[in-house]
């Protein structure tokens, strides 16, 4: 039986099936208009983000990060005791636009977020911060290079590491 051809009206089997937002919702504004800000999307991420845990990268040349990169970045989860199920990583340049943190906030409900690479606006952080936990509106941030980056420098590595299990351990 073909996919196309599977009906059905259970709510269960339908919740499996569709994950996908089909419908936006916008909130009007007093004046009449839409509120497009409000807009929950939709983010396609690797991993589970059971733990709440949120890592942003921008990577152009890959779907989440270099081989290489995500095998370190597996191996570093495993050392602070964590799985790619505990976390949720998503790669800004594959996104249409770069969300805003309301709307990061709003889906993934973070506990702690990691820049790693990506750019610090994102979440209103001054561009020259990094390498440091550091406060966003009661959400603690970390800011530091790209993960194929922190593979190569050993000082930068270092500064990751320290900070990592300050922040998630």
């Amino acid at each position: 039986m073909a996919l196309s051809n599977i009906q059905t009206a259970d709510p269960t089997a339908l919740g499996c099936l569709l994950n996908e937002t089909i419908f936006g919702i916008a909130e009007a504004r007093p004046d009449g208009g839409v509120d497009h800000e409000t807009e929950s999307p939709h983010f396609v991420f690797y991993g589970e983000n059971k733990r709440r845990y949120l890592f942003l990268v921008e990577d152009r040349h890959h779907e989440w990060m270099s081989a290489p990169a995500l095998d370190a970045f597996s191996r570093t989860l495993a050392a602070l005791k964590l799985s790619v199920g505990d976390i949720a990583l998503l790669n800004l340049a594959r996104l249409p636009e770069v969300p805003k943190k309301t709307q990061l906030t709003a889906f993934f409900q973070p506990r702690a977020v990691v820049l790693l690479g990506a750019p610090p606006a994102v979440f209103g952080l001054d561009p020259g911060v990094s390498g440091q936990v550091v406060d966003s509106d009661g959400l603690p941030v970390l800011r530091t290079a790209a993960f194929d980056e922190l593979l190569t420098n050993d000082e930068k590595k270092r500064q990751f590491w320290t900070a990592i299990k300050q922040l998630l351990v």
